[in-house]
């Protein structure tokens, strides 16, 4: 009875929110620091692709188990470790022969996707977007009703600390697809703080979810700076679209710009225009002018021209040697039809 209450007093239940999901789990190193749930496995039935960020923090461990997807009558459904040991799925450990290629040191961050469908009857190891191992599966279906387990193999069957891993993981996410090779590269060419809005569909098991569980001993949150990453990653979207605004308007502008000087090039043509015009008749006044000018002059020679016939006509009246008449011999007379309008001028 004691030991049951030690045991229920030590798991803890969690109460996450959003900004949890940017957090890693990090495991202690003993066999009762563990992460344990059931869960609806029947959409992963016929197929499955699981994927995590993986950092160990030693090498001690025999079989640092990262997970375990345990069940009564097959141990090792899904079996993945930090250092490829007993790699299993459908319990065929086949995939054990590339346990070498697992050469990442102690407190770097690797990516891990392991995918299997029934249909292709093989599984797939990726490390770091790059497959590294393939297996032949038996051919059946994944078995439903079987344990989570994270950081040891399992409650019931084994509780050698040799499963135990205690290190971190991140974005733990199962999907109920096979990935592709390029699905698994693009996943882990994103990098550790990389979004998955694109698997959405298929992801089943979500890391939010994992948060959410309920932790027995020694395991806790841990920054990965993924939030601030993320911040500065919205950040910078929002700094982008708003210089694509800016752009626009910009172009807009331009827009305008080259249609105002449009119009004030049609404008400097009128008054190109208007100016020849202008000048033309400016030329127009100078020659009507001068001709005005002439024809002044003209008027005032004529005008001198009478003055002096008036005057002589008036001086030869006073010596009384010339008759009225006498006036036909004058400039502006000599050589005129004598009219009836003449006529009674002179008389």
């Amino acid at each position: 009875m004691l030991l049951l209450f030690v045991f229920l007093i030590s798991v803890v239940p969690v109460s996450s929110n959003e900004e949890d999901k940017y957090n890693a789990l990090h495991f202690g190193i003993s066999t009762s620091d563990y992460v344990q749930f059931n869960f609806d496995m029947s959409p992963f039935r016929n197929s499955f692709s699981v994927c995590t960020w993986i950092k160990k923090i030693s090498t001690s461990t025999y079989y640092p188990t990262v997970f375990n997807y345990y069940h009564s009558s097959s141990y090792r459904e899904i079996h993945i470790t930090a250092n490829g040991a007993e790699t299993y799925v459908l319990n065929d450990g086949g995939l054990n022969s590339y346990r070498s290629r697992f050469t990442h040191p102690a407190g770097a961050w690797f990516n891990y996707c392991l995918t299997w469908s029934l249909s292709s009857r093989t599984s797939r190891l990726y490390l770091d977007g790059k497959l590294v191992g393939t297996d032949q599966t038996p051919g059946r279906t994944l078995k439903m009703g079987g344990s989570l387990m994270f950081n040891r193999l399992s409650t019931s069957w084994s509780s050698s600390s040799s499963y135990v891993f205690g290190g971190e993981i991140y974005q733990f996410n199962m999907f109920s697809e096979e990935l592709s090779a390029a699905d698994v590269k693009k996943i882990a060419e994103g990098g550790l703080c990389a979004d998955l809005e694109d698997f959405e569909e298929t992801r089943v098991l979500r890391w939010e979810d994992i948060l959410d569980r309920s932790r027995s001993g020694l395991v806790v949150q841990t920054d990965t700076g993924c939030k601030q990453t993320r911040n500065l990653t919205l950040l910078l979207n929002e700094t982008k679209s708003k210089l694509e605004a800016t752009e626009g308007k910009l172009e807009a502008t331009e827009g305008k710009l080259e249609a105002t000087e449009g119009k004030l090039e049609a404008t400097e043509g009128k008054l190109e225009t208007v100016s020849t015009d202008l000048n033309q008749t400016k030329d127009l006044l100078e020659t009507k002018t001068a001709e005005q000018k002439k024809t002044v002059e003209q008027l005032e020679t004529c005008s001198m021209t009478l003055g002096d016939t008036r005057s002589e006509l008036e001086s030869a009246r006073k010596f009384e040697n010339i008759s009225r008449w006498d006036v036909l011999y004058t400039a502006p007379y000599f050589n005129k039809v004598l009219t009836e309008e003449l006529y009674e001028q002179l008389t």
